[in-house]
């Protein structure tokens, strides 16, 4: 049977997000689903509606669900009807045999593939290809696709009046983005305050500072070791917006975390700065992303050796010129794209 409404369970934050798109981006081409709706968070996957493959989006904290998660549970009426609308559902959060797969298997009429998509430092392969697994039992083949979004006109404008209020809209913009999920991913906050400084002083570029809500003592460290003029700073703006604003650059540079995956998804010249994790598992896929790490025995590392981890040299023996080199040719194909959209 071909499956006309589909539903994904996938928690997690904006990377996770997106780097399962490719995936149902995949399963939309192979079979012609006709809608697609994510269970998850929802300030993550809600703005995905219209402007990707996504059709739909429900709340992973719904009150009714909780019951998927206790063994044996009667299942209320209600989640039973939801997941009964769905001819496949395609379940990211729990592997095989699972009390969540379990309890989903009884509430549903449809099929279902499980697949735990939790981090492991055992997987090897890339994380979208991970996640393209379950739908090679549909006959699905895997692609190797980035994420695809298409912003709204909405959008356009919302970034166009924030800029424009900030006397921003002649001048070359790159955003920067110096944090990530965890401190022990970022490029030392230094290096990314004399990279804003040698872009506004040398260059005369307008830096976009992005902060997110784990990236406050990172945004700040910036801020303050920064000597040239401030910078453009947006912190925790809504996805659309963030996208939009970040379209308008020339270029983006930032650490391994889900801004970076948005950037890539954005087709924009991207400089990404690996340390601890494993890039050829974690990297944004887009046409024109450059992936910076230090060579190290010891890198990429379990989330042990993290935690334990002080020297954070995977990190700090990234240069500061070997960034600056790779964010200036990323600029110059920033240049080179925008004239040809412009034209």
């Amino acid at each position: 049977m071909v499956p006309r409404r589909v539903l994904v369970v996938r928690p997690g934050a904006l990377g996770d997000v997106l780097l399962t798109l490719p995936a149902l981006q995949a399963l939309i081409s192979a079979c012609g689903a006709q809608e697609i709706e994510l269970l998850g968070n929802l300030a993550m996957t809600e703005w995905l509606v219209g402007r990707s493959v996504i059709t739909g989006a429900e709340s992973f904290d719904r009150r009714d669900l909780g019951a998927l998660f206790l063994r044996d549970s009667p299942l209320p009426a209600t989640l039973t009807e939801y997941l009964s609308r769905f001819d496949l559902i395609v379940n990211y959060a729990s592997g095989p045999g699972q009390v969540l797969a379990l309890n989903l298997a009884r509430a549903s009429r449809g099929r279902i593939l499980d697949l735990d998509a939790r981090p492991t430092d055992w997987l090897t392969e890339h994380m979208s290809d991970y996640l393209h697994t379950p739908l090679l039992r549909l006959g699905v083949p895997t692609t190797r696709q980035a994420p695809e979004i298409n912003l709204l006109a909405c959008d356009r404008e919302a970034a166009a009046s924030w800029l424009s209020a900030r006397a921003a809209m002649r001048r070359e913009i790159i955003a920067i983005h110096p944090g990530s999920g965890s401190t022990g991913k970022n490029w030392p906050a230094e290096r990314f305050a004399r990279l804003a400084d040698h872009l506004q002083r040398n260059r005369r570029a307008q830096v976009l500072l992005i902060g997110g809500p784990a990236d406050h003592e990172a945004v700040d460290a910036v801020i303050k070791g920064m000597r040239s003029a401030p910078v453009l700073h947006i912190n925790e703006p809504g996805l659309p917006l963030l996208a939009a604003l970040m379209e308008r650059c020339q270029a983006f540079v930032g650490n391994d975390s889900g801004v970076s995956h948005l950037a890539a998804a954005l087709r924009m010249p991207s400089v990404v700065l690996f340390g601890p994790t494993d890039p050829a598992v974690w990297a944004p896929r887009g046409s024109d992303v450059t992936i910076l790490k230090a060579s190290l025995e010891c890198s990429p590392c379990t989330a042990g050796q993290r935690r334990s981890c002080g020297a954070r040299r995977c990190l700090t023996g990234l240069s500061f010129d070997e960034v600056l080199r790779a964010t200036s040719t990323a600029l110059q194909r920033g240049g080179t794209r925008q004239a040809g959209q412009a034209g």
